[in-house]
């Protein structure tokens, strides 16, 4: 197990993005049951109802209001926002709140559940354990700490923080090259969530919730003996993928094999290193992805199954 630690299951949350609380509890009501957990974007709503969200929501909830300075929407002034988190705190639910907003209001950690966040929308995070650290220290019951991937490598920094967390933890590249930190997250034992879209992505990188229960298959990656993974273009070849799948289950017949495909445009020393930290067994690169130099020594073939070679 990463991190040597007993898994346990993480949520698979859906952000939701709509005008008003009648909205966004009419689309939670169409989510499917591998759905645990529901964020709602109160920056993103023309009109902000915390209570009848808190009373109405069918699953346990994340109220995020973000402000523009950290990649969020909401219009109004510091003031507003503040009361409109406090509201969320008294509620029970958990509540997103920015690094830098409780470090200039740590009153804020006596009133609920709290997930600190931080993110960088340029570049990735550059010492996730000391921010780690900081949240905790302000009595961040969840750390959220979130980069924006330049390339392949980039999904390493958060798994490998993720895969020694010191409790429960939301660890994200964003952007196209962080598409396997979003993927690979929930096998590890002290992740939190795992995010996806349902009709509006809020973060680049996100999956949308349908394909992943249905394509992608959250629930099949959580509890795959072994976990494969098939390094894809994008868009991903999903008959292609639908093939080498059953090609896995004959080759264990007496297992729960799965082959989780991750797009990326280059295999890497970091991506594989990202996926042996996520227990994957055995990895396949289709032709038209492109094999970093650094790995020409190890002569990895494509369409070919091997095992991880990276230390």
């Amino acid at each position: 197990m990463a991190g040597g630690r007993k898994h346990t299951m993480a949520h698979l949350a859906v952000s939701i993005v709509a005008a008003d609380a009648a909205e966004a509890l009419d689309k939670v009501a169409s989510l499917p049951p591998d759905v645990t957990l529901v964020e709602y974007r109160l920056d993103m709503m023309a009109r902000v109802d915390v209570t009848r969200l808190a009373r109405r929501t069918p699953l346990p909830a994340i109220f995020t209001c973000r402000p523009a300075w950290e990649g969020g929407r909401f219009q109004g002034t510091e003031q507003e926002r503040l009361a409109i988190l406090q509201d969320a705190l008294r509620t029970g639910h958990w509540v997103d709140i920015e690094l830098k907003t409780l470090e200039a209001n740590p009153a804020l950690a006596r009133e609920g559940r709290l997930i600190v966040s931080k993110h960088d929308f340029q570049g990735m995070l550059r010492d996730w354990t000391a921010l780690a650290l900081k949240a905790r220290s302000l009595d961040a019951r969840v750390v959220k700490l979130v980069g924006m991937a330049q390339s392949p490598n980039d999904a390493l920094p958060p798994l490998a923080w993720l895969s020694q967390a010191r409790g429960p933890a939301v660890a994200i590249a964003m952007g196209a090259d962080g598409v396997a930190t979003r993927l690979l997250a929930p096998r590890f034992s002290q992740a939190f969530l795992t995010f996806a879209s349902l009709d509006q992505a809020t973060a680049a990188g996100q999956v949308s919730v349908r394909d992943w229960i249905d394509r992608f298959g959250f629930r099949q990656t959580l509890e795959a003996d072994p976990l494969l993974a098939a390094l894809t273009p994008d868009p991903i070849p999903w008959q292609r993928i639908e093939a080498l799948r059953e090609e896995v289950r004959l080759r264990y017949p007496h297992r729960r094999p799965w082959l989780l495909p991750i797009p990326t445009r280059q295999v890497t020393p970091d991506l594989l290193r990202a996926l042996r930290l996520a227990r994957v067994e055995q990895t396949i690169y289709l032709e038209d992805v492109i094999l970093s130099p650094e790995l020409d020594h190890i002569r990895l073939l494509p369409n070919t199954f091997f095992t991880l070679p990276i230390p």
